[in-house]
Formats: structure tokens, C-alpha cells, sequence
């Protein structure tokens, strides 16, 4: 009863308190690299050496590493190391003997962070902490409570009721007092290790770097060659004999001055660099080289520099002189100067230009658009009175026809004689009607052909002059 009990306890126990992961040990003294996994980059847990290579990993390392590759006799894959095809074999005496030398190494307690200062085994630590670790959970020894105090608090009985903190005054159980205390209240004060002063736990670590007096500090001027380190609380004493001390603040200011006056000289090469290469080009543009080089040499009036006498051409291009060189009397300060001027004022001239044409275009338009007008109404007038012409020729033609359809009486000779002159009568009428209205339709023609200037505007006029042809 008192053996299914203990095993009861230890199942609970170990449940509390999950397996502790080797690979997240904390080594006490520096380990063989030869101990290493390749793979985790951490001393080997359960180790397995390939036959194949003799390299030595992880058994869980290596088998996710092959994960990918399924192989129906158990895992298989390259080397992670070599590349060289392998397979996972059974526990082997290397393995074992790397095991032992593994287990012997020295480690911390995983509950260190709460308080353990233990320094155990590796292939002890597991034990340490579900039989002997004082910080490890257990079960609450009062019947009801189900939930686990520490190892170390089990004598005092349950711990599970609220307190409040007397530095913070955060309510909590009082199982999670202690550890609240010592690590996360930001109102208890502690005694600072080198100067025994009462601080704030929140301020430590700014009062250990920032106003601690007992701690050693380098000389102000470090940065120029002084090697004195004291105590915070003599560095000023020590500053007003110390000959770097005094120059490090001036050193300082010269230095940063330095920097802005390199920086601020980088601009201004990078700006003279864009003046040089727009001049050079400006120069190409005015001053283009010449084709022929004999034309050159006897056309020296071309050359700005010989314009000047006492001015030699040479190969070192001066930028600090003016091209080419200024009047005595200029009105300008330099050649740019006067290439920008004239340059402004080429461009207000073609604005002007650009502005008259732009104002002449429209008056043009405007006044072909009048004419076009006139002309249009001129033109309908002659298609009436064309059309007019028209049924007129078409009414003389008709009644001509009617006057030879009728037939000529049978007695008649005066009639028979008189029709052949009727007819013609008739037909020297005809004819000179439509002479008239050919007349007419030439003149509406020729209108149509005056105005139509291209475009759909002409399109129309000739396509009503083919209708009105056509009618005729």
C-alpha cells in the first residue's frame, strides 16, 4: 500500500515538473567542441555515430533531419556533414562511452532562476529535480487543494490564500510571495553590493552603471591617452589635475566641428563637380571643335581665348578663371552670367513669338470661318434657284412630249406639214434651257470649288454638287 502510494506521489510529481531539456542546461565549465551536435550546435543527448562516415549527432537531430525521406527499412539519408548516403543503426559502444563522458559534465540546476544554487551532474540533473530540488513543484499537503507549492514550502502547509505585498501592494497567494519579492516587485529595496546603499530593486541596474560612487570609471580623457580609472565620487578631483581631462572637452568640439566642415566640403565638391560638367557641356555647345583641323588653324578668329591678346591657350583648364575672359568695361560679372542673360531673353522672345502666332491663328480662323459662312449662303442660293431651272427644263420637257405623243389627224396635211417645225421649235427651246442650267450648274461648281478648302467641309459642298448634278 505505503509502494502504490509513493509511486502515486512520484507520478504527480513528475507531471508538476516536465522532463528537463539537456540542450537548455546551463554548463558550468567549458565543454569539448568535439561534444558538439553539428546540427543543434549544443553537447550531444543520446548520441548515435553513422558507420558509414563516423560522424556523431543526435538521435532526434538526425531523424528529423530525415524526416523527408521515407524508406520502408527505417531511416535513411545523406550525412548531414560529408553528404554521404547513411542509415540509422542501433546504440553502439562509441555511443555509450560518449553518453558517460556526457553525463559527467557539470550543469546547473534548471531552477536556478528561483533560487537553486545546486551544481549537478547532466545524467543527475533529472533526478536532482523530481527527488532532491527544493524549488521543484509538489503537491499541496492539504487535502482539498489540487493546486502545487515547492519542495522547500511543503513544511509550512498550504500556502494557497491571498497577501498582499508590503512594498507594491499587489495581492497575490502567498506560495508566489517570495518569488514576487526577490524578482518581479519594483518597489522593495535592496543593498547595493559595492556601495551598501538602500535603492529601489526597478533602479539597480541604472544605479549600478550611472550613480554608484564605488564604482571605477575611466578618466574623461580616456579618448586622448589618460589610463586613470577611480572611483566615481574622486573622478572630479582627479579631472582638475588632470592636463587630458581639460583638453578632451576642447578636442571634442574641434573634432565634431571637423566633421561638419568635411561633410559640408563633400556638398560643395559634389555641387562644383555638377557646375564643372554643365560648363564643360555649355562650353561644347557655344564653342563646338571643328571638323577640319587645317580649318581650324587658319580660322583663329574663331577661337574666344585669341580675341584677347597677352592670353595663351593651355592645356590646364583654369576653373577659377572666366571663358572666355570678361570685357574691361562689361556690364556683366562673368561669361555665365551674360549665357544666362541671353539665354532669358531668347526665351521671353519666343513666349512673345509663340503668343503673336497663337493670336494671328485665331483671327485667321475666325476670318475663314466668316467667309466660309457667306460663301455657303451664296452657294444655297444658286442650288434654289439651279433647282428652280430644273423644274422648269423638266415641265418644257413633259409638255414636249405630250404635244409629238398625240396622234396627227388623218386629213390633215396642214398639220402633217406643220409638226416637223413645231418640233424643232420645241427643241431649240429645250436645248437652250438646259445650256442654261449647265450654265448654271458649272457657276455653282466653280463656287463650291473656291470654297472648299479640304477637310469634311469641302466633302459636303462636293457631295451636294454631284447631287444637284445628278438631279439634273
Amino acid at each position: 500500500m505505503e509502494e502504490n502510494s509513493l509511486i502515486i506521489s512520484r507520478a504527480r510529481t513528475q507531471s508538476l515538473n516536465p522532463p528537463v531539456d539537456l540542450r537548455m542546461l546551463e554548463y558550468v565549465e567549458p565543454y569539448d567542441e568535439n561534444l558538439m551536435c553539428a546540427i543543434c550546435r549544443c553537447p550531444f543527448v543520446d548520441p548515435v555515430v553513422l558507420t558509414e562516415c563516423d560522424h556523431c549527432f543526435c538521435r532526434d537531430c538526425i531523424r528529423q533531419t530525415w524526416t523527408s525521406t521515407y524508406t520502408p527499412l527505417g531511416p535513411r539519408g545523406d550525412c548531414p556533414t560529408c553528404r554521404t548516403p547513411a542509415k540509422l543503426g542501433p546504440r553502439s559502444g562509441i555511443s555509450k562511452i560518449l553518453t558517460n563522458i556526457l553525463d559527467d559534465l557539470l550543469v546547473r540546476c534548471p531552477k536556478c532562476e528561483d533560487g537553486c544554487k545546486t551544481v549537478v551532474k547532466r545524467g543527475e540533473v533529472q533526478d536532482h529535480v523530481n527527488i532532491y530540488c527544493g524549488f521543484a513543484n509538489v503537491e499541496c499537503p492539504a487535502e482539498n487543494c489540487e493546486l502545487p507549492v515547492r519542495r522547500k514550502d511543503i513544511v509550512h502547509g498550504c500556502l494557497h490564500y491571498g497577501v498582499s505585498c508590503i512594498d507594491c501592494h499587489q495581492s497575490m497567494q502567498k506560495a508566489s510571495l517570495e518569488r514576487h519579492w526577490k524578482v518581479e516587485c519594483p518597489d522593495r529595496k535592496v543593498s547595493c553590493a559595492l556601495c551598501q546603499e538602500s535603492v529601489f530593486y526597478r533602479e539597480l541596474e541604472k544605479h549600478a552603471t550611472e550613480t554608484c560612487p564605488a564604482i571605477s570609471i575611466p578618466c574623461v580623457g580616456q579618448s586622448i591617452g589618460c589610463t586613470v580609472r577611480t572611483k566615481r565620487a574622486q573622478v572630479d578631483e582627479h579631472a582638475k589635475n588632470c592636463v587630458l581631462a581639460m583638453l578632451a572637452p576642447v578636442l571634442k568640439a574641434q573634432a565634431q566641428r571637423l566633421n561638419e566642415q568635411e561633410a559640408a566640403q563633400k556638398l560643395m565638391s559634389r555641387k562644383l563637380e555638377v557646375l564643372e560638367t554643365g560648363f564643360r557641356t555649355m562650353q561644347q555647345i557655344l564653342y563646338p571643335p571643328p571638323d577640319d583641323p587645317d580649318l581650324s588653324s587658319g580660322n583663329e578668329s574663331r577661337i574666344p581665348l585669341l580675341d584677347y591678346p597677352g592670353r595663351a591657350i593651355s592645356t590646364d583648364f583654369d576653373m577659377a578663371s572666366p571663358f572666355p575672359p570678361p570685357a574691361a568695361n562689361g556690364p556683366y560679372v562673368s561669361p555665365l552670367h551674360h549665357l544666362l542673360s541671353m539665354h532669358e531673353s531668347l526665351r521671353d522672345e519666343m513666349s512673345r513669338i509663340s503668343s503673336a502666332l497663337q493670336e494671328l491663328d485665331g483671327r485667321h480662323s475666325m476670318q475663314s470661318l466668316n467667309e466660309n459662312l457667306r460663301t455657303r449662303e451664296e452657294i444655297s442660293y444658286l442650288g434654289a434657284q439651279v433647282a428652280g431651272l430644273s423644274r422648269q427644263v423638266h415641265w418644257l420637257t413633259s409638255a414636249q412630249l405630250q404635244r409629238q405623243s398625240r396622234a396627227p389627224t388623218p386629213g390633215g396635211t396642214s398639220s402633217a406639214v406643220a409638226g416637223p417645225s413645231d418640233i424643232a421649235g420645241a427643241g431649240s427651246g429645250v436645248e437652250a434651257a438646259v445650256h442654261a442650267v449647265s450654265t448654271a450648274a458649272s457657276a455653282l461648281r466653280g463656287a463650291a470649288r473656291m470654297t472648299g478648302g479640304g477637310g469634311s467641309g469641302a466633302g459636303m459642298r462636293r457631295g451636294r454638287s454631284e447631287e444637284g448634278r445628278t438631279k439634273l
